[in-house]
């Protein structure tokens, strides 16, 4: 079996995006922005192959799940804060979204791609809808249900997290080892 390449360390010593008007929206997004770099970190290296690789018995490629990530994070920001996507990346985000069925659709990119719509989305999408947000905890009407925008950010900071170990699986199960690491003194 192939030697497991070491990952970028994790950390936990966040602080607070700087400027943010909301101390928590702050937070939150420097929880984002770890776990995306995690992501990053994660798919660099792999081939084509590897992110188009989907196990037998299961519907998901590491490309279809990056790329959802990316789409959910744009759409509930956007939902929340009425805050527009670009319409260039929303075409672009568009295989992100799943179907009726629940499943997502057939959708291939290298990484340097999909790691740039992550950037992207970041930049050009939350940061933009979230720095000068005050209050996080206003509820927000929406057609399905009422939410707040700190609601919607720990369910990002959720989302992030249970993709991105099921990529970890996919990087596993496709034959890439990553050897997860704590950040050191």
């Amino acid at each position: 079996m192939a030697e497991a390449r070491v990952g970028r360390p994790r950390r936990y010593d966040l602080q607070p995006v700087p400027d943010f008007a909301n101390r928590f929206a702050g937070y939150a997004v420097a929880a984002l922005d770890e776990l995306t770099e995690r992501l990053c970190d994660l798919i660099a290296d792999l081939p084509q192959e590897a992110l188009d690789f989907v196990p037998e018995g299961a519907t998901n490629s590491v490309a279809m799940l990056v790329v959802h990530m990316a789409w959910a994070e744009a759409g509930w920001i956007a939902r929340v804060t009425h805050a527009p996507i670009p319409a260039d990346l929303e075409q672009c985000l568009r295989p992100g979204r799943q179907g009726a069925s629940g499943e997502l659709p057939a959708f291939s990119a290298d990484s340097d791609a999909l790691i740039a719509l992550c950037r992207r989305v970041r930049q050009e999408v939350t940061v933009p809808a979230l720095v000068a947000l005050a209050d996080v905890d206003v509820e927000v009407p929406d057609p399905q249900r009422l939410m707040t925008v700190r609601e919607v950010l720990m369910h990002l900071i959720w989302h992030w997290t249970y993709h991105s170990g099921q990529v970890g699986l996919l990087r596993r199960l496709w034959g890439a080892r990553y050897r997860w690491t704590l950040k050191g003194k």
